[in-house]
């Protein structure tokens, strides 16, 4: 068996876009899904204003004086659907709302999102148990803990091998 030393140097990781310098051009049209976008705009605070149902929502900014409203598809079933993200992710990157530069990097950054919940019986006052609450954090722990080790290197059982790296 082969002892690892725990000095290994860790291999180099690409930069998070919100710590690089972003270019702020916007992502193409073709490689946002409008449900994700519209996600990501309700997420970081846009309110939908109206917009025929079920063809697209028109989008203000956060907070007091609105700003420029994007025109957003909620789907891809209409011949301008394309057109309408080009327009919205245009304006986005030309927003000086914060929250337009959070959307668009959300939108360039492949990520994965995860929700926990567990179902418990109530326990007083609707407080879930303390023991079934640890047992949530002590699974999600291991499982980020497992994803982080898989990205250091592909292996059928990980170990300890670069434990101390990815905790």
């Amino acid at each position: 068996m082969t002892h690892r030393p725990t000095e290994e140097p860790a291999r180099p990781v690409r930069p998070h876009p919100m710590d690089a310098a972003w270019s702020g051009s916007p992502p193409e049209p073709g490689a946002v899904d409008p449900a994700v976008l519209g996600a990501l705009l309700r997420r970081h605070g846009w309110q939908r204003r109206g917009g025929a149902p079920g063809r697209y929502g028109r989008w203000t900014p956060p907070g007091p004086g609105g700003g420029t409203s994007l025109l957003v598809p909620e789907s891809r079933a209409f011949p301008d659907s394309d057109d309408l993200l080009a327009e919205a992710l245009l304006a986005l990157s030309r927003s000086g709302a914060p929250s337009a530069r959070e959307v668009l990097v959300s939108l360039a950054v492949p990520s994965d999102e995860i929700r926990w919940w567990q179902d418990v019986p109530a326990g007083p006052a609707g407080a879930a148990p303390w023991t079934a609450e640890e047992r949530l954090r002590a699974a999600a722990r291991r499982m980020l803990l497992a994803a982080a080790l898989a990205g250091r290197a592909r292996a059928g059982y990980h170990g300890a091998r670069h434990r101390r790296a990815a905790a």
